[in-house]
């Protein structure tokens, strides 16, 4: 099971690098390059855009960049509640 899917927008919530907590993130699919992004066995690793730079731990180098991977379980997606039914609009409401 994954938390997002690509299109959502996302907040880091766990990181290597604790600077990047917090960040949001747009998922853009699936990455496939070669990283070394530390994730759990079989997670799945997402491409995605930040709203600014997050910093990347490449060979004991830090890399600040938009665009790179982050794992799924490090991620929560930013969703709207689906319309609730039954629910009455301002303008239905009844005043006493």
């Amino acid at each position: 099971m994954t938390y997002c899917k690509p299109g959502d927008l996302a907040v880091v919530v766990k990181a290597h690098n604790a600077c990047n907590i917090g960040t949001i993130v747009h998922v853009i699919g699936l990455y496939t390059g070669k990283s070394g992004v530390c994730a759990p066995e079989g997670d799945v690793i997402w491409k995605a855009k930040a709203s600014h730079p997050m910093t990347y731990d490449t060979n004991g180098v830090l890399k600040r960049r938009r665009l790179g991977p982050v794992p799924d379980n490090q991620l929560r997606p930013i969703r709207g509640a689906p319309p609730a039914k039954n629910v009455k609009q301002p303008n239905e409401l009844v005043t006493t």
